[in-house]
């Protein structure tokens, strides 16, 4: 039998029959949309622990890799943003994969997107609980704390935020991603004044700088960077004009990302040096940001990171609390989940009963991990790695799913095909030799060994396959609920 799936000529008619009761709703500026999925690649603690490790593999060529890697996200979104007038209705990536792909494809893809959210939300939680723990001892000279009980309280926080409406959050993001932005702004501003030990080069922005390093890891680690920009989708139905607002806020984010990372990255080569800093990564990767910041601007900006780290990691959180309760909410009306899920809060119009599940969900998996005894810092290498990879993996289905929607309907002639054939396929090359490299590169990816690794890329194709194999299931034991995968908004 033919997989059914939705054209944009059935999106009025689907819409009135499902999932009509369940909306929410807000009043997010394009800026606010821009902080709300922003913060999910926590700026500071990118700078501060991901940069490091590009310059680690590809010296002073890093700058270069975060421009092609932004080149390439901007030739997805491309494809992406086009096809998000045709799907009116929030659903992220289980939207896109349905509507391309089919409904089979598309719970296999709700799941993936379910499983990568929640993972890197959850590793968030000890990263934040390590970096408190060092102000309070190392800055404050406080007592220890068990890292558990810092975890709860970041994610009791953002509990309590995605309660209330989006228009909360979204403000505590905005003032959270300003100070991020403020912190490497002015260490960027510091060191270009003073234009380090071998002055201000444009050589790190070449391709030849950076085809003399380890390109292919650089990559990999440097789209690992962008992740969450994609959700601007999922707050549709929040913010103020969103068949404009949308498209904007997803291209800026991209480029916003992409230009924010390169700059930061051109100036902390240049802080220590094009013919040092690849060797000063190497011997302390987590300690080049901060020292570089103690160097340039003194050592209260550097104390001050400490905290702002903290604050970055919280308002990781707290995005991915928010897009995952998104997600939730959409399977619940769907029938998929329980449709408890599904409800909307009445006053604060959120999707409290999926939040508090994505709540519980953590601290169930943190209470795991402790009688399990794993450190925070390994927990937080693993699980962010996995996670991280099932949201690579979930970009290149959507990508494919988006030329397969242009390519069987009569409104790619209108949307031209260099936005519905060529930018897609394009997208979908790039990101396929990503997915690659994050398979070769897996136990580098998590810190483990290759017998980790395999068995790690294998779940995360099962939990596609267990997704796609539930809608398999449910199209012939309950056909009522397959038919409704994905309706409420394609």
């Amino acid at each position: 039998m033919t997989e059914e799936r939705s054209t944009p000529g059935t999106n009025a008619q689907r819409g009135s029959q499902a999932g009509e009761a369940a909306h929410l709703s807000g009043h997010m500026s394009m800026w606010e949309l821009l902080a709300t999925v922003l913060a999910f690649s926590a700026p500071v603690a990118v700078v501060s622990g991901f940069i490091p490790f590009v310059i680690l593999f590809d010296g002073p060529g890093a700058p270069a890799i975060f421009l092609c890697a932004m080149l390439l996200l901007l030739i997805f979104a491309v494809g992406f943003t086009t096809m998000t007038q045709y799907l009116p209705r929030p659903g992220g990536f289980y939207a896109y994969v349905t509507a391309g792909l089919g409904r089979v494809a598309g719970l296999g893809a709700a799941m993936l997107a379910i499983m990568g959210y929640l993972l890197l939300g959850f590793c968030t939680l000890p990263f934040f609980a390590v970096n408190v723990d060092a102000l309070v001892r190392g800055t404050m000279g406080g007592p220890p704390i068990p890292w558990f009980f810092y975890a709860a309280a970041c994610g009791a926080g953002s509990g309590i935020l995605c309660f209330f409406r989006i228009d909360l959050s979204a403000k505590v993001l905005t003032v959270a991603m300003a100070l991020e932005t403020l912190v490497v702004v002015i260490f960027d501003t510091a060191v270009l004044r003073n234009g380090g030990p071998e002055g201000i080069s444009l050589a790190p922005l070449g391709l030849t700088t950076m085809a003399a390093g380890s390109v292919g890891v650089s990559i990999l680690f440097a789209v690992t960077c962008f992740l969450g920009f994609e959700a601007t989708a999922i707050f549709r139905e929040e913010v103020r004009d969103p068949e404009r607002t949308v498209p904007r806020a997803t291209y800026l984010a991209v480029l916003l990302i992409g230009l924010f990372y390169a700059f930061s990255a051109w100036m902390t080569v240049s802080a220590f040096g094009m013919s040092q800093v690849k060797a000063m990564a190497t011997a302390n990767p987590a300690g080049l940001f901060p020292h570089g910041m103690e160097m340039y601007v003194g050592r209260i900006a550097s104390d001050a990171l400490h905290i702002l780290l903290a604050t970055s990691q919280f308002a990781a959180v707290l995005s991915a609390q928010n897009i995952l309760a998104r997600y939730g909410m959409s399977l619940g009306i769907d029938g998929v989940f329980p449709r408890v899920l599904g409800r909307v809060h009445p006053k604060h119009q959120s999707p409290y009963v999926a939040s508090a599940t994505v709540s519980l969900t953590w601290l169930a998996l943190g209470l795991i991990f402790v009688m399990l005894r794993t450190p925070p810092d390994l927990l937080y290498a693993r699980v962010a790695g996995v996670g991280g990879f099932a949201i690579l993996v979930l970009m290149l289905v959507t990508s494919g799913a988006i030329i397969a929607f242009f390519q069987r309907s009569d409104v790619s002639h209108a949307a031209g095909a260099a936005r519905t054939l060529l930018a897609p396929a394009i997208a979908t090359l790039g990101l396929a030799a990503v997915v690659y490299l994050a398979i070769a590169n897996f136990p580098l990816l998590i810190g483990g060994s290759q017998g980790e690794a395999n068995a790690l890329v294998a779940l995360t194709f099962c939990v596609f396959a267990a997704g796609a194999g539930y809608a398999a299931i449910l199209r012939t034991l309950k056909p009522g609920i397959y038919r409704n995968i994905g309706r409420q908004i394609v």
